[in-house]
């Protein structure tokens, strides 16, 4: 049965409160980081991550966890009327007997804790009934967990909730130990059951209350928080376990729960003091390395990413010898899929393929499939799969590959080998996890030269990478002082980002070089371009060109132009691209009486066609690197109106070309727009100016020229 990601159990909430309350300021970040992967309590998460990583001096965890709590200004109050100096982490805080600590500590929090009321008002008052007794009989009588995991898994295959709510009530009336009530557990949790709910209560109750000695009944509640997907807290409940276990067989059984925890999350250093080669179940070159270790490892904040990296460079690096190049380029990109650095970047591969400054250029990728949304690109890149090394997630990873977290060490591996058998001269990686890829692989295989490409503004989403993701400026802040590595940035405003998140200066080696276009095209006229859509040439036409992902906030694009149309009622609105938002625009744009008004034609390859038909067009993101579409705009004479985010303000020239608004003024969006809706002497110098701009700024030869000096430098 997968891991389970949609609950937080009390014991969960009540753990990380008390670390919290008692100064265990690491196990505090770690196991609110479980809880901030589920999306329940995110704020209380959140806020609580960023007052350990306060405490700690953590910058990079504090900075981007304070950004999703809504307290923010309140917490950061608090924070400062305290001395840094005066916290102590305590750094052998244990879980111990929580349950004697857990109501006064949680109730404390409540009343005192700047956040305490995001704290739900039950959890201070939760307390386990004594153990129920259960005969031997009983025992005897009781469904055996294997039976009861093949049910389940019938029940969670056909989604019937009800049934296996009912099947767990007989599982409480038969006596069914802990390890058969897990799995139902885990089922109802997996259909969406949690707390509050009377049926899936009263089996975590069965689950708490049933008489097991301390040793099984550790095992047992360790083993739920790992299937519930708090990893972290089953950790911790096996280590206090294994301080208070004295029969070997015991102490054998937590080591091996221990390991296999060690190996599930990538987490090889964390019980290495106490773990042996036999508590591990499969042998690897990684586990045998690190158990063999005589002296102690520093891998700063412990994330196995971070650790990874520490032990390339501290370890592998400075022993290891650079083969002497062959005339090659390798291109380390995500995929070809519909997006603006996936265009660059088949453009770019093309371009030097067929330029002849190298021998061969190799083309790698996370994902690419014939025929599939990762290859929307592949015809302007002119490639087949045979011409792309696929870096899938299977397979076998050897030291040091072997220490990446998930599926990063077999794409590592698969990059790395093949680094050693073609001995690329240059590596360009487009963008962060690209790069690290990249840069992991590169000099572990000894390559003189790795350039990463960054194409985006930094950030850290709300989800299971968020772990990693916020590893990365420490590893850039050690990659970038390498000979090996160098740097390009889309934009100035991307540069100045990355710059703060890595807590670095912004000195010469963030390089910016703007992306370039082959403007070759004809652009097409603009009352023929809407008579094709079915528009009619006199009616104003506001468009945009997107993903339909929260980042480009499609859903405030709606808002905007049923707010807009009120100003003018016979405009078009033409949304181009698709996303997992799609359905929930056009349901707006339904729901506003505006189905008529709106088109949306999907993903398409002729993109200038659809710009073509465009008097406006809006650009409504949260965040951006370099907004390709706002250049393909101007170069179609469609005048661009933008928030001002990112480096959009770098594609145009405010005032001139198009217009900048403040982020999320829907308001100043409709009133600029009608604005220059109603003046064609305006609107028709803005498009000339824009045409212009994107052709002397934005030219393919100008960038391809700043990559092939980049490509040569020393």
């Amino acid at each position: 049965m997968s891991t389970v990601r949609s609950l937080v159990p009390d014991g969960a909430l009540a753990a990380a409160i008390l670390a919290t309350r008692e100064g265990g300021w690491s196990e505090a970040i770690r196991l609110w980081r479980d809880i901030f992967r589920t999306g329940l309590h995110d704020s209380l998460a959140a806020g609580c991550i960023a007052e350990a990583a306060w405490h700690l001096g953590n910058t990079g965890i504090f900075d981007h966890m304070i950004a999703h709590c809504p307290d923010k200004e309140a917490l950061l109050a608090a924070l400062s009327a305290h001395d840094r100096s005066d916290s102590v982490p305590h750094k052998d805080w244990a879980l111990g007997d929580w349950s004697t600590r857990m109501s006064e500590q949680v109730r404390m929090f409540q009343n005192d804790h700047i956040l305490g009321h995001l704290c739900p008002e039950h959890l201070s008052d939760q307390a386990i009934a004594g153990d129920r007794r259960v005969g031997t009989l009983e025992r005897l009588k009781a469904p055996r967990a294997k039976v009861v995991q093949e049910i389940v898994t019938e029940h969670v295959a056909t989604k019937d909730a009800q049934a296996l709510g009912e099947y767990g009530k007989t599982l409480i009336d038969r006596a069914a130990p802990p390890d058969a009530l897990h799995w139902v557990i885990l089922g109802m949790a997996r259909l969406g059951a949690g707390s509050g709910e009377s049926e899936f209560d009263s089996l975590r109750h069965a689950f708490a209350t049933y008489p097991l000695r301390d040793t099984d009944r550790q095992l047992a509640d360790a083993r739920l928080y790992r299937g519930l997907g708090y990893p972290y807290l089953a950790r911790l409940i096996l280590r206090r376990a294994l301080e208070t276990v004295r029969r070997a067989k015991d102490r054998a059984k937590i080591r091996r729960r221990l390991a296999k925890l060690a190996a599930v999350n990538d987490r090889w250093l964390d019980d290495r003091d106490i773990l042996t080669a036999a508590d591990f179940d499969s042998k690897t070159e990684a586990r045998d390395a690190l158990l063999a270790l005589t002296e102690p490892l520093d891998t700063g904040a412990g994330e196995p990413l971070i650790s990874a990296f520490d032990w390339l460079l501290d370890r592998v690096v400075l022993n290891a010898d650079r083969y002497e190049p062959e005339d090659r380029l390798l291109m380390v990109g995500n995929t070809l899929g519909c997006g603006g650095m996936e265009r660059i970047l088949a453009r770019s591969y093309r371009h030097f393929s067929d330029s002849g400054q190298f021998d061969h250029v190799d083309l790698a990728l996370l994902d690419f499939a014939e025929g599939q949304a990762s290859a929307f690109y592949a015809g302007e890149a002119g490639v087949t799969p045979e011409d792309v090394l696929v870096l899938s997630g299977d397979g076998s990873a050897r030291m040091p590959c072997a220490l990446l977290p998930g599926s990063w060490k077999i794409r590592a591996q698969k990059l790395c080998d093949h680094i050693v058998a073609t001995k690329p001269g240059v590596i360009h990686a487009w963008n962060d996890l690209t790069g690290l890829l990249a840069a992991f692989a590169g000099l572990a295989a000894g390559c003189p030269k790795i350039i990463v490409h960054f194409h985006h503004a930094p950030g850290v989403p709300q989800s299971g990478r968020a772990e990693q993701i916020s590893s990365y400026p420490e590893i850039y802040r050690r990659l970038r002082v390498r000979p090996e590595i160098s740097t390009i940035f889309c934009a100035e405003a991307a540069a100045r980002g990355y710059a703060n998140w890595w807590r670095v200066d912004q000195d010469e080696r963030f390089r910016v070089t703007y992306n370039g276009f082959d403007w070759d095209t004809p652009t097409q006229d603009k009352g023929a371009a809407k008579i094709a859509l079915g528009i009619a040439p006199d009616a104003p036409v506001i468009g945009t060109v997107f993903r339909f992902s929260n980042v480009k906030q499609p859903l405030l694009w709606a808002e905007a132009a049923i707010a807009f149309a009120r100003k003018r009622p016979e405009a078009c609105f033409l949304m181009v691209g698709d996303g997992q938002l799609q359905d929930d625009v056009a349901r707006r744009f339904d729901s506003a009486g505006m189905t008529d008004a709106l088109i949306m034609p999907g993903r398409v390859e002729n993109v200038a066609d659809y710009l073509a038909a465009m008097d406006v067009f809006w650009l409504t993101s949260k965040t951006e690197g370099l907004p390709n579409v706002l250049i393909e705009a101007q170069f179609t004479h469609v005048p661009v109106i933008a928030f001002d985010v990112g480096g959009a303000s770098e594609t145009f020239l405010p005032g001139a070309s198009g217009i900048l608004v403040e982020p999320d003024n829907l308001a100043a969006l409709a009133e600029e727009t009608d604005a220059l809706l109603s003046d064609s002497t305006r609107i028709s110098k803005m498009a000339e100016a824009g045409h212009n701009n994107a052709v002397q700024s934005f030219s393919a030869d100008a960038f391809y020229d700043r990559l092939s000096r980049a490509y040569s430098e020393s």
